[in-house]
């Protein structure tokens, strides 16, 4: 990405929406990165279709396949959860390798009081506020929050509760933290 000019990362992109909401409110570069092809594959068709042009690229990839490249912001929504510990420790020194100094962290992950998907499924064993059900879900605490992100200057941190219509007409009900920290480092170390 040039530099002057803000940059973005949305890790775990999926088919872009909230790439295409940063492009069309925020003049900046952004690049979205998911494993997922097909979301990949539907998020530049509508790159293309709008004609976002150079500002908007998409890429699929691990994040810790990505390029070392500085951000301003990295943009991380609802994919934490689904990490587990070791992923979840490979997120962060990715995130200390590709923020840039004096960027900022959003991250959203699912609150341990999340009503809809916590305590449902098997407890994972040695690893607290997880479970499998059909998918692996981690529960975060904000003492894990503050503990796993000490080397970001913790903004904001809180619990963010919302229903989620679904096209079949059922409502979920979530509880998520919300994380907003700066990047005032440039140690390398994992904490």
């Amino acid at each position: 990405l040039n530099k002057g000019i803000f940059s973005l990362l949305d890790i775990g992109c999926g088919y872009g929406r909230d790439v295409f909401y940063f492009s069309d409110n925020i003049r900046c570069r952004i690049l979205g990165i998911d494993i997922s092809r097909k979301a990949i594959e539907i998020a530049s068709d509508t790159t293309f279709k709008t004609q976002k042009g150079d500002d908007v690229k998409f890429e699929c990839c691990n994040f810790t396949e990505l390029r070392d490249c500085k951000y301003d912001l990295v943009f991380i929504s609802n994919l934490y959860q689904l990490l587990k510990k070791d992923e979840r420790q490979e997120l962060r020194k990715t995130i200390m390798r590709t923020l840039a100094p004096n960027g900022l962290l959003f991250l959203s992950t699912l609150s341990v009081r999340d009503p809809e998907h916590y305590g449902k499924g098997i407890p994972v064993s040695d690893e607290s506020n997880s479970f499998q059900e059909k998918v692996y879900i981690h529960f975060c605490t904000r003492e894990e929050l503050i503990e796993d992100f000490a080397f970001l200057n913790v903004k904001e941190l809180y619990e963010h509760e919302y229903y989620e219509p679904r096209a079949n007409g059922e409502v979920h009900h979530h509880i998520s933290w919300i994380l907003i920290g700066k990047y005032v480092g440039t140690s390398y170390n994992t904490p």
